[in-house]
């Protein structure tokens, strides 16, 4: 009887064992069989079991053990553009050189931003430094209709043709440019949180052209004239940007003269506009 009971004990003890050993096994592997991955601001947690496969995803804040994957610059920005043409910040006001003279309904900008380097600054994700490369187009619409651009070895002048009545008569710029800015994201997700960016944009000039478009014999032309204009090779802007999430405002003002000193009047150039980011 003694033998009986001390069997079935130790039978009891034995299988208490194996069940408790095999539930240990079964809770490893589930763990081991669970995938967890981290997206925008969210935790995505992928399950895998013997009878079914489950998602799950929950909202995170990933500042002290996960990188924001954050793009300021890179995308589109489409603006209006112009210079200042004396000290006040006047525009259009320099009886000296009236055929300078812009139509800001016409006159605007578009880049095209197209690489982005962004890491944040001191261990934390809200504080952050970016820099990269793009593509700025600029077009400056002249009011005048018979008087434009012209320029010679020593400097730019006026030119007038009483034959032509312009249409159109626009001075396009070209330049690649690279922003280095310092930037400030208070919010815990890096696609919702208000951001403000300060800093500079180093442009330098690829190409110039003034285009006008007239009707002459009751047919249309257009005449295209390449040159540098006495144009500065390099523009630098101190540059703002606010925004949310992927859409920001900008505005640009240069820190030196849109053209050479001594060859052209000194105007300061300006731009404002939105950006979109992706």
């Amino acid at each position: 009887m003694k033998r009986t009971i001390t069997f079935i004990l130790a039978l009891s003890v034995a299988t208490f064992s194996f069940s408790q050993k095999e539930e240990e096994e079964n809770k490893k592997e589930q763990e081991q069989e669970k995938t967890t991955i981290s997206f925008k601001g969210k935790v995505i947690t992928i399950s895998s079991g013997n009878d079914c496969d489950s998602i799950s995803t929950i909202n995170g804040d990933f500042e002290n053990d996960k990188k924001w994957d954050v793009n300021q610059w890179r995308g589109l920005e489409f603006g209006v553009n112009g210079y200042f043409t004396d000290n006040n910040f006047g525009i259009n006001n320099d009886p000296a050189n009236v055929y300078l003279e812009l139509d800001y309904a016409k006159s605007f900008l578009f880049n095209l931003n197209l690489f982005e380097f962004n890491t944040r600054i001191g261990g934390t994700e809200k504080v952050r430094f970016y820099t990269g490369l793009g593509f700025r187009f600029n077009r400056y619409a002249f009011k005048s209709t018979n008087s434009t651009l012209s320029f010679n070895d020593t400097t730019i002048f006026n030119s007038i043709d009483s034959l032509k009545s312009f249409d159109k008569n626009y001075f396009n710029t070209s330049y690649i440019s690279v922003p280095l800015f310092l930037s400030i994201m208070p919010g815990k997700d890096p696609n919702k949180s208000f951001h403000v960016s300060v800093g500079a944009i180093v442009n330098y000039r690829i190409g110039s052209r003034l285009k006008q478009k007239y009707v002459s014999k009751d047919q249309k032309r257009k005449d295209i004239e390449r040159g540098h204009y006495h144009l500065n090779p390099f523009l630098i802007d101190a540059s703002v940007r606010v925004g949310v999430g992927d859409f920001n405002v900008f505005a640009n003002y240069g820190l030196n003269g849109l053209f050479e000193s001594g060859k052209g009047p000194d105007y300061m150039p300006f731009s404002a506009g939105l950006s979109w980011t992706f």
